[in-house]
């Protein structure tokens, strides 16, 4: 099944473990219990009915949320009909494990299962039908959040509603936004209930909305990748400064670009230009400079951790976080920290 292997990191083990750190839960076997707690948790029209009659109905949902982003899982058990009407303040990336989910909505009809996702943004009635046993990973994105994403991206107006490509394929172009889930979800995990500090969380919430606006088909795809003239040199040496000068705070590109006043795509390919990098590769290396001064400056006997210095400067992977340090000051964290 291909959906597993995309949302598995190396350190999981081979059978899909959908759980959520430190999550806010339902467990009932009332179907009525479980439309309405999972309709307040998501705060929309929700409707859903038991296919089976005379099977055991048992709804485990759990949830997760990060300032706009969120992570639900769902499973009931026999088969279920699902339906959502508009209006719902979400877009969402529906993962599906162990069955398949019959899709209707405005754009046809879709299966997701196996290598395939789906990406909602109900602006018409959708109605799903799972299989039974199918387990659901659900990410939801708050809709102002991916539309300002969007408009720094544009660099102008959003004036017609985003509409996403219901079919999300994994094995292709789709990747990238199950790698992203995948990040937040270790994340959570590290990070316990406190959650990921400021920079790790724009970090995340930057992976997430580009991997959906650059990798998944929308209405405006064409207009992100149309061709316009890059900024002058200037902008960039304004926006070095301005990660240069205000090191703790949690720059992402939609950030820096609204500081230079030009789209996302202009400022990266600007910087591709004139630095051999992009805005947020040189902000990383800033952010490595960071966390080797500071490994640096402590007490290696005062029991501080090597995760807890890359956690606070951005970096939720420890072994890719030693992998960069190494390249970039030809010795590992632990090796400065023991100095």
């Amino acid at each position: 099944m291909g959906a597993p292997s995309v949302l598995m990191s190396e350190e999981e083990p081979a059978a899909e473990d959908l759980s959520l750190p430190n999550p806010s839960l339902i467990h009932t076997s009332d179907p009525f219990e479980a439309r309405i707690r999972t309709q307040e948790f998501l705060g929309c029209s929700h409707r859903m009915a038991v296919l089976e009659r005379g099977k055991p109905f048992l709804a485990s949902v759990q949830y997760r949320s990060l300032g706009g982003l969120g992570l639900m899982t769902s499973t009931y058990g026999p088969a279920v009909e699902i339906g959502c009407s508009p209006p719902i303040d979400l877009v969402t990336v529906n993962f599906v494990f162990g069955g398949e989910m019959y899709i209707e909505d405005g754009s046809g009809s879709t299966v997701a299962g196996g290598s395939n996702a789906a990406a909602f943004c109900f602006h018409e009635d959708v109605r799903m039908r799972w299989t039974p046993g199918l387990r659901q990973l659900m990410l939801t994105v708050e809709k102002p959040r991916i539309e300002r994403y969007l408009r720094n991206l544009l660099h102008e107006q959003v004036r017609r509603p985003l509409r996403f490509h219901t079919p999300v394929d994994l094995a292709g172009s789709g990747q990238g936004i199950a790698a992203a889930v995948r990040n937040l979800r270790h994340a959570l995990e590290l990070c316990g209930k406190a959650g990921p500090p400021p920079v790790l969380a724009a970090e995340l919430e930057h992976g997430i909305l580009t991997s959906l606006l650059l990798g998944q088909p929308h209405n405006y795809t064409d207009a992100i990748y149309s061709a316009r003239a890059l900024p002058a040199p200037r902008v960039v040496r304004r926006v070095v400064e301005l990660i240069d000068s205000e090191p703790q705070t949690a720059f992402t590109v939609a950030d820096l670009a609204m500081f230079a006043g030009v789209s996302e795509r202009s400022l990266h390919a600007a910087f591709r230009r004139q630095l051999g990098a992009s805005p947020m590769s040189y902000v990383r290396r800033r952010r490595l400079a960071q966390a080797h001064d500071e490994l640096l400056r402590l007490d290696p006997t005062a029991g501080v951790k090597v995760t807890d210095v890359a956690l606070r400067y951005g970096f939720s992977h420890a072994g890719r976080f030693a992998a960069a340090y190494r390249a970039r000051f030809g010795e590992s964290p632990s090796v400065t920290l023991r100095r």
